[in-house]
């Protein structure tokens, strides 16, 4: 009986891996024959929104040249408004691209002219799909577990494996931001932010490098040069998706940003747990009917109210009144069943505990 437990615990996450996928985008934006330029039109009648794709190691410096020879000539000696979009992780290279129609419609409705949309060295394989064959090097490492202790000291080695991982992939996309954000302040331009999901956390993550001039990838810290700090500015910052419980953002951080710093939530506090968490420090949290479900905020139709929304507050025109329609309203909870409101103040309780174990190592 004994063995029989044990061979269903390990063989558990193997099924629990095989049996849960990720629902794929249909791509919908060709582009042109530059790999790194693409043109998105939103309507027939629209212009096309330029968005510019950073490769993972690209150099700074030759991004932003490429974009002020491409783009000053029709800006008549206006600063150039530039936008930010950081995906999530756990989507491969081949279906980031995939969030173009999004980025393009962020972009027209902040009424950027261009999108910069960075690639980022985020794992592309969620936890649960990667388990089996983590488990699997494991035991052909040390050898079958014999008890039911041993498997789950190999499940607990491999949850810190994983938040080490991201923690690495966090950390150094963090600095590559910030040196990204200080070769656009050298030719005297801000862009605004909007960063989803495990671009998100690399915001936080930049507050820790405006502190202490460095961070930690898990295992060595990761210096950062004065000149690259100091260059740090962002005009207006948007994120939604966060990942994490309990996320801070420092007041050096906030210090950087000149307009917004607004973390997107949805209202109620069970959909905040599938993975929209709250954002705490120099950050308001702006409750809304319509969030979607964590990984499908870039799916939110181009054309829509929200994508809209969050434009406004990207830098938009009039944000606080495209919020107050589309915010939502304290009124809806009263209309809300007895469970939800029972579970509301037990989640809100939940919110304010400190994550711990592979959660610490993420954040």
């Amino acid at each position: 009986m004994k063995k029989a437990m044990l061979c269903v615990t390990l063989l558990l996450p193997v099924c629990l891996g095989l049996g849960m996928t990720v629902r794929a985008q249909e791509p919908t934006v060709s582009g042109d024959q530059e790999p790194q330029w693409r043109y998105v039109r939103l309507s027939a009648s629209a212009p096309a929104i330029p968005i510019r794709i950073v490769g993972q190691d690209e150099p700074w410096e030759r991004v932003v040249q490429d974009m002020q020879a491409r783009l000053s000539p029709r800006l008549a000696g206006r600063a150039m408004r530039v936008g930010f979009y950081g995906h999530g992780a756990f989507v491969k290279p081949s279906e980031v691209l995939h969030a173009l129609p999004f980025v393009a419609a962020l972009g027209e409705a902040a009424a950027m002219d261009v999108m910069v949309f960075p690639h980022w060295h985020f794992p592309d394989t969620p936890p649960w799909l990667a388990l089996p064959r983590y488990l699997l090097q494991a035991q052909l490492g040390q050898g079958l577990p014999h008890s039911a202790e041993a498997v789950l000291e190999l499940l607990r080695g491999t949850a810190r494996q994983f938040g080490l991982e991201h923690r690495a992939a966090t950390a150094h996309a963090a600095v590559r931001l910030a040196e990204g954000l200080s070769a656009f302040h050298r030719q005297h331009i801000t862009p605004s932010l909007a960063a989803f999901s495990a671009s998100a956390l690399v915001m936080v993550r930049l507050g820790e490098i405006m502190e202490h001039g460095q961070l930690s990838d898990g295992h060595i810290p990761i210096p950062v040069a004065e000149s690259v700090r100091q260059g740090v500015y962002m005009h207006n910052v948007v994120t939604f998706g966060y990942p994490l419980p309990n996320g801070q953002v420092s007041p050096a951080l906030r210090q950087r940003i000149s307009g917004t710093f607004m973390n997107v939530v949805p209202a109620h506090c069970e959909q905040q747990w599938q993975g929209n968490f709250l954002l705490r420090g120099e950050v308001e949290n702006l409750p809304v009917s319509w969030a979607p479900a964590h990984v499908d905020w870039p799916r939110l139709a181009p054309q829509g109210p929200e994508v809209a929304a969050l434009g406004a507050l990207l830098g938009g025109r009039d944000p606080a009144r495209t919020m107050r329609r589309y915010a939502w309203s304290g009124q809806h909870h009263a209309e809300d069943p007895l469970g939800r409101q029972l579970w509301e103040p037990l989640c809100a309780a939940l919110q304010r505990f400190a994550p711990a174990g592979v959660l610490r190592a993420l954040d």
